[in-house]
């Protein structure tokens, strides 16, 4: 069932949406670049966009929950501010959800080097697995032509357009090919012929279908708090954050993020809606990044795996499915006066 929801700022903003920039503000609109690159019907394909930005730990909270609920507390103060339509859902302590996102490839990095993601999403419930599911993305950000053409066998692959921070307060676009499978729990691949079982085309690459694929991941603790109003849309775009520690050891988030996406029919008859949602996370980026941004926002491009793989952290290779035991926060309380508070200490 549904969760209820409820308007932030009031009824008005519903029918209140700045689309225009104040003063000295960048205009900065990826779908226009996009249909500039690829008149139609070129862009008909793309099946869905998300905008994305990441926020620094060091500036709203190491611990997950607490860090979660500070960014959306913010974003709705945001909000309001600058006029912009959210709706949030009722409180709800079970609303978090947890899994471990871990990303493979070759010891040479030869996957990545191709422009492919390799990635298998375990969901937890209370510290024990219940299920997995293997992604395999292609993107190539010089030569997007190629993600319209790539991975031709998989049937089910869909394409979707991402937006986040670029240099100079601007935003980046690129676009990706996704598949996605189911995983055995008591099957997770190990070798690429592992993998290729499932998603044949990996078989296609030229790559020994013999080697090992090596696993670097985090352990993530999703928030689904609320919907941003778009014009154009019958329903409100699904608000995402995520927070992602390290699998292995410690407690404390390394890094946050913030998104919402929709869906896109028509990709090009829906300027109104692609520029309403630009918008959001453009003044997101240029008014909450020295706040809340994670440094380095426009190196990252708003990809935690990026940061994941690039940022100099040390993660070490992940070693399998397990129970996770170090993490096993009460559900947070809502008191009287609205105010959450969470269990410190893990059991």
């Amino acid at each position: 069932m549904k969760k209820p929801v409820r308007l932030i700022g009031g009824l008005s903003l519903i029918l209140i949406f700045l689309t225009a920039w104040g003063a000295g503000a960048k205009e900065s609109y990826p779908h226009k670049t996009q249909i500039a690159k690829h008149p139609a019907p070129a862009l008909e394909i793309v099946e869905a966009r998300e905008m994305k930005f990441l926020i620094d730990p060091a500036k709203v909270g190491y611990t997950p929950e607490k860090g979660l609920t500070a960014i959306w507390e913010r974003v709705k103060r945001f909000a309001k501010k600058e006029n912009i339509a959210l709706k949030e859902k009722d409180f709800n302590a079970d609303g978090l959800t947890y899994s471990t996102k871990v990303y493979y490839d070759t010891p040479e990095g030869d996957l990545t080097r191709l422009g492919y993601v390799v990635r298998i999403t375990t969901k937890y419930f209370t510290g024990k697995p219940v299920s997995a599911a293997l992604t395999v993305k292609f993107i190539d950000r010089d030569t997007p032509e190629r993600v319209f053409t790539s991975m031709p066998e998989e049937e089910d692959a869909a394409i979707e357009e991402n937006v986040g921070p670029a240099p100079a307060y601007t935003l980046d676009t690129y676009l990706e090919k996704s598949v996605k499978v189911d995983v055995e729990l008591s099957g997770i691949p190990v070798t690429l012929a592992d993998f290729a079982e499932l998603v044949p085309h990996l078989g296609t690459l030229g790559l020994d279908p013999g080697v090992r694929l090596t696993g670097v991941g985090a352990y993530s603790i999703r928030m689904k708090p609320g919907f941003a109003i778009l014009p154009g849309m019958p329903f409100p775009a699904g608000i995402s954050m995520e927070a992602w520690l390290p699998v292995e050891s410690g407690e404390r988030a390394f890094v946050y993020d913030f998104s919402f996406g929709y869906p896109t029919g028509d990709y090009y008859d829906m300027s109104r809606t692609h520029t309403a949602a630009e918008n959001i996370i453009q003044k997101m980026y240029e008014k909450l990044d020295r706040e809340i941004g994670l440094p380095g926002n426009a190196e990252w491009r708003g990809s935690k795996a990026a940061y994941l793989r690039k940022s100099g952290l040390n993660f070490p290779e992940y070693t399998g499915i397990k129970k996770l035991e170090m993490r096993s926060y009460k559900p947070p309380k809502k008191s009287k006066d609205g105010t959450i508070s969470f269990n410190d200490d893990p059991s």
